[in-house]
């Protein structure tokens, strides 16, 4: 009876059938929405009728967060896969490691878990095969004769932050600067910090090994580790110590299904502008524009010069501001880049529900997908990366 009574409890449901329903809370959302945003409604003077939009309002949110809750997975199902990987790593690579994992209870959204996996992968090859020591090396420089790796997942500021560190060598910075002037990827008498250099190993194809081996993926550059993480619309960050260690952080949505946007206006169109990828919002001064030969316009902010990029331009659209003081600056950034990025004025802040755009729009670069405004107008959600594009735009530091 207590078998059954347990088994009760539980409902295996088809995966299809749930994304079908979250795709309908979503339809609520956005009628709800609309519904808020209606003129007409606005005029009618009934506290009874605002009640009710207010009641409705929380009810549709309690059944958004219930729908979204119902596609949340813990993270620890991914990390235990990890730990038989480290410990193959480690027999091939004849060291020694031991993966220590923290935050197993964390949840998020099953499709970013099944995206997870492969960065995680190549990541911890890559901490094996470039981070951690041999046992005798550890032994002379003090360390313990088996390395550590920790894989770490807690919240942050909405965001999910998957932390990937070890106590191997550090990274190389002088290795990694030569390699890059080899490859032709920076200038030799570029004068970079350490975050700048450090997020060259993110470029495609960039690799410090002298040989391709099992452990270190066969060659598969950590611009694939990027890719994955854009596509997911999050960031990475590095922090490294030489001879004491390197921690990776990746910063995840909790879903991909609902995003908070600003709505930016750009001649008589609307575009969505993810919140996440947003780091400030001014109007820009005269003196703060720069035409650099080479670079094109550049914006002065904060003592650096980062690369402006006209939306309008980019889009093919006729702006209403001529001039870069007339409309609104947003710093933007995108993986490891940041730059700025000029509309005509800022519409509006609001929760939106990500629509596919379907097979008509695959080739239109600078678009992630689509979603229904509150007036009912479809506004299109900005790609900040394919916006950019080869701007020049800087190595986030």
């Amino acid at each position: 009876a207590g078998a059954g009574g347990a088994d009760a409890a539980l409902v295996k449901v088809d995966t299809a059938k749930l994304e079908y329903l979250v795709d309908m809370v979503g339809e609520l959302v956005i009628a709800q929405t609309m519904l808020r945003h209606n003129p007409e409604l606005g005029q009618v003077k009934s506290p009874r009728l605002q009640r009710d939009l207010a009641n409705l309002a929380r009810v549709t949110g309690e059944v958004q967060k219930t729908a979204m809750a119902m596609r949340m997975v813990p993270v620890g199902q991914l990390f235990r896969r990890m730990t038989r990987l480290v410990r193959d790593l480690a027999r091939k690579s004849g060291k020694q490691a031991e993966l220590e994992l923290y935050g197993e209870d964390v949840e998020l959204d099953r499709t970013i878990v099944e995206e997870l996996h492969d960065p995680l992968v190549h990541m911890l090859r890559n901490s094996m095969d470039h981070g951690i020591e041999p046992p005798a090396e550890r032994e002379a420089r003090g360390k313990p004769a088996a390395g550590r790796i920790r894989l770490r997942a807690s919240h942050q500021a909405g965001m999910i932050v998957i932390e990937i560190s070890d106590d191997g060598r550090g990274l190389d910075r002088d290795r990694i600067f030569r390699k890059a002037v080899e490859r032709g990827l920076v200038a030799p008498e570029a004068r970079l910090s350490d975050h700048e250099v450090y997020h060259l190993i993110f470029e495609p194809g960039f690799s410090t090994a002298e040989q391709i081996t099992d452990v270190s993926g066969r060659g598969v550059g950590m611009d694939v580790v990027r890719k994955h993480i854009n596509r997911l619309r999050g960031r990475i960050e590095i922090v490294s110590t030489s001879g004491a260690g390197t921690t990776f952080l990746l910063k995840v949505p909790l879903t991909l299904a609902i995003i908070d946007g600003l709505i930016v206006a750009v001649g008589g169109e609307r575009f969505i502008v993810p919140i996440f990828a947003v780091r400030e919002m001014f109007r820009v001064q005269p003196g703060q524009v720069f035409t650099v030969e080479g670079k094109g316009e550049m914006v002065m902010v904060r003592g650096r010069l980062l690369p402006l990029v006209r939306l309008a331009e980019r889009l093919g659209i006729e702006a209403r501001c001529r001039e870069a003081s007339e409309g609104l600056v947003i710093v933007g950034e995108s993986g490891s880049r940041v730059f700025c990025l000029l509309v005509d004025e800022l519409a509006g802040k609001q929760e939106v529900v990500i629509k596919s755009l379907g097979p008509a729009f695959r080739e239109a670069r600078g678009f992630a997908g689509g979603a229904i405004l509150g007036d009912g107008r479809v506004g299109l959600i900005l790609d900040l990366a394919a916006v950019a594009g080869e701007t020049g735009a800087v190595v986030r530091g």
